[in-house]
């Protein structure tokens, strides 16, 4: 079960409540996070949302870019560009559902005031970004 935090008990950098500000990092993932991560320094919970949304939003537009340019190069081979084509589109189509429907859970898990952590995304950024989190 995920922790539920409503409110900081160090007070807030930007005068929102701790729910309202994680969902607007969560609903804007990228500039959002980068904003609220730079601007928010004693809430940890919307420093937490931040990092949550900028490790996503690049995640997931990343995905984009790189699923656009192997099918833009693949998808004009001859003969076989066609097949290439259609299995990046379906592709694109996956990448694109799993992704509104976890941004989805993450706006309605951080306007509740919950401490989530992305599937996969989360470690993977960590991972590479230890001095981030």
């Amino acid at each position: 079960m995920a922790d539920v935090n409503t409110s900081s008990p160090t007070g807030s950098d930007t005068g929102l409540p701790s729910n309202v500000a994680a969902g607007l990092c969560a609903i804007f993932h990228l500039l959002g996070g980068i904003v609220f991560y730079f601007v928010e320094k004693k809430d940890l919970f919307v420093r937490h949302w931040a990092v949550q949304a900028i490790y996503f939003g690049a995640a997931w537009i990343g995905a984009f870019i790189a699923i656009s340019v192997l099918s833009g190069i693949l998808g004009h081979l001859p003969g076989i560009g066609f097949i290439f084509a259609l299995l990046f589109a379906l592709l694109w189509f996956i990448v694109w559902l799993v992704g509104v429907i976890l941004w989805i859970i993450g706006i309605i898990k951080a306007f509740q005031g919950q401490k989530w952590e992305y599937p996969i995304i989360s470690q993977q950024g960590k991972r590479y970004f230890p001095n981030l989190s």
